[in-house]
């Protein structure tokens, strides 16, 4: 590629990035056509996330999907059904499949976990239940990219019991596997199957494993486990991680382990706004109104304002102690723009 028609692959490309109407797009469409930029493998993926934001009519992206031979890659296709799966219209990443499909294009084990994502987010049982049967089908099926898709998305939208079903058979079972399906139980609020899933792990947890089963343990007040998962956690990289920590104060507050909780909220170096509501709301919840008072005046002093579940947490401890004059003072907080001061 020439300097030119390279610096103007860079300006086409920054133009999809900041675009947001089709009329725009046309014109952009247009320069890529004339310097046979359009099949870029850069311009692909920019186009594929600029329909899924902005484009509502799914004729526009199939003309545009039709300058691409599909016998050579089902690159294309499979991007523009991804990017739509992404964004706000994931019904139309089917009905874009549907319509390729009718034109001769051969779907890969890239193609049927994009579509499923799509119906997992308007929980479109029916059909992953269709594309389940055509992954069996065509033999795609044997795929863990697959496989792991399916156990996903029938947790997504609720069916545990087919998601318990494809992970039985799965011959190989990766962190994904695995953690789709705990986090399909705990979402169902199936907790002590989610327990029991993980105590036959055979692969080390990820965060989202972590998260998921250590809000199992709070669910059911298991301590014990929850400390000896908390241990196991803590030896991987992520057990450090913010979003873990605050998953595991907040099991400690359910489980009534105010002191472990504390402890782990002292070390934590960066706290977030989930930080301070899981112990202050914690604390509330555990009887120590007092306590929970005075973090809010700390994390006030910090800097952080007080979300409507911190705000509810205290009002309700200044009630139990009787403090109305500082509840006043604290609806006056949560109207307040200004700076805050503190002190019982």
């Amino acid at each position: 590629m020439n300097k030119g028609k390279d610096s103007l692959k860079w300006v086409l490309l920054d133009l999809i990035e900041r675009c947001n109407n089709l009329r725009t797009f046309k014109q952009i469409h247009a320069q890529l056509l004339t310097s046979t930029l359009v099949a870029n493998d850069l311009v692909v993926p920019k186009a594929a996330n600029f329909f899924g934001k902005h484009v509502t009519d799914i004729h526009y992206p199939c003309n545009f999907l039709k300058q691409f031979d599909w016998s050579l890659s089902s690159f294309p296709c499979n991007l523009i059904i991804s990017g739509y799966g992404a964004g706000h219209l994931p019904w139309a990443a089917i009905l874009i499949y549907r319509w390729v499909v009718s034109h001769g294009f051969v779907p890969d084990v890239y193609t049927v976990p994009a579509v499923l994502k799509s119906c997992a987010k308007f929980s479109g049982i029916a059909e992953v239940r269709q594309f389940h049967t055509l992954a069996v089908k065509t033999g795609l099926w044997c795929d863990i990219f697959v496989q792991n898709s399916l156990v996903h998305v029938y947790s997504i939208c609720g069916d545990t019991v087919e998601a318990g079903k494809v992970f039985d058979v799965m011959l190989v079972r990766d962190v994904v596997s695995w953690t789709g399906l705990i986090s399909g139980y705990v979402k169902a609020g199936l907790f002590n199957d989610a327990v029991a899933l993980f105590l036959r792990m055979d692969v080390a947890p990820n965060v989202a494993t972590s998260v998921s089963i250590l809000g199992a343990c709070g669910k059911l007040g298991y301590l014990n486990l929850g400390k000896g998962i908390h241990g196991l956690v803590s030896k991987y990289p992520h057990g450090k991680e913010l979003v873990v920590n605050n998953t595991v104060m907040d099991m400690y507050m359910k489980c009534e382990s105010v002191t472990d909780a504390k402890r782990l909220f002292d070390e934590i170096p960066e706290k977030d706004i989930v930080s301070w509501t899981s112990m202050i709301s914690g604390l509330v919840q555990c009887e120590c109104p007092q306590e929970s008072i005075d973090l809010f005046c700390e994390m006030l002093g910090s800097g952080f304002e007080p979300d409507g579940v911190i705000l509810t947490s205290v009002l309700s401890a200044c009630a139990s102690l009787g403090l109305l004059d500082y509840g006043r003072w604290m609806m006056e907080v949560a109207s307040s723009e200004q700076g805050y001061t503190c002190s019982i």
